[in-house]
């Protein structure tokens, strides 16, 4: 109970010190706020209204104050481009991108674990050195690259899949591997690390010489003790998936969150920039603390101190 308690209020700072560091960076960052939503015609002192009415005269700390009572409240305002609610804004766009990062999530481990696994008993054989040498790659390749790279192959080259769009099956499949495609790398390597580490134990060693079978060895010993670094790692692939997804989204012209925030730090409009820049940092935060929860969860002797 006290470390699931520490943990909570872990979580709690490290939004509140974020929130504060997004605040103050996004407001410091330079640019007029009043370009994005009065024309270049509009006189001075219509603009020093308008800062006015958006409360940017006052100083920041009440500004944050003010912003964040005003996000509690579940009233975080408007687009200053399109006057369109965020929170409007926020379930469209969000249901795009949780379709995007719940399939390239899925692809990680799906793709992943079985690979992994294959690598492992099938140790220093031409499968496992394929297995690694490609997941070796993957790690080394940027995200944006090889999302350029999918495009030109796949869209420009052989013209089998859209190069951008929303959102169905097809346009769906280039920016979900791309985003999915680091992840998979890492799970691979460290799936067949457990993997190995677990088949070399003591205890397996024990249930080898009781008779049982490597099959039911590998599949109700050895893998489960192997799921407990990736469930751990389940929870910081979020992290990384929204990261990834600011970049990706912006190239397939995919309409997710990445894409609308980038967009709006472009434009200078100040209400989304710092709505879905929070959004996004409490999605990462949200992730590490799963990832520690189900670590927790799955290590029995976590789970008996909690």
């Amino acid at each position: 109970m006290k470390r699931t308690a520490s943990r909570l209020a872990y979580t709690v700072i490290v939004l509140f010190v974020s929130s504060i560091a997004v605040f103050y960076a996004i407001r410091l960052s330079g640019g007029d706020a009043t370009a994005a939503a009065l024309p270049g015609s509009a006189t001075e002192e219509f603009r020093e209204e308008f800062r006015d009415r958006l409360g940017l005269n006052e100083p920041i700390y009440q500004q944050y104050f003010t912003y964040m009572g005003r996000i509690l409240s579940g009233d975080p305002g408007n687009s200053l481009t399109n006057n369109k609610a965020l929170t409007d804004m926020l379930t469209e766009h969000g249901r795009n991108s949780l379709i995007l990062g719940g399939t390239a999530f899925g692809l990680v481990f799906l793709v992943g674990i079985p690979l992994g696994i294959l690598a492992s008993l099938r140790r220093n054989s031409w499968a496992d050195q394929g297995i690694m040498s490609l997941s070796t790659v993957a790690m080394a390749v940027p995200n944006f690259w090889l999302a350029l790279l999918a495009v030109w192959l796949f869209a420009s080259t052989l013209g089998w899949l859209p190069s951008a769009g929303c959102c169905g099956t097809k346009q769906l499949i280039l920016p979900a591997v791309v985003l999915a495609f680091e992840g998979i790398a890492l799970t691979v390597r460290m799936t067949r690390s457990a993997m190995i580490e677990s088949q070399n134990s003591d205890y397996v060693r024990t249930l080898r010489a009781g008779g049982l079978s490597e099959w039911r060895i590998t599949c109700k010993h050895v893998l489960r003790n192997a799921l407990i670094p990736i469930i751990s790692l389940a929870g910081l692939r979020i992290g990384q998936i929204v990261g990834y997804a600011l970049i990706v989204e912006t190239i397939f012209g995919w309409p997710g969150l990445g894409q609308v925030l980038v967009n709006a730090v472009l434009r200078r409009d100040y209400p989304v920039a710092q709505f879905f820049s929070l959004v996004l940092v409490a999605l990462v935060v949200l992730g590490n603390w799963l990832a520690d929860t189900g670590y927790t969860i799955a290590n029995p002797r976590l789970r008996k101190s909690t």
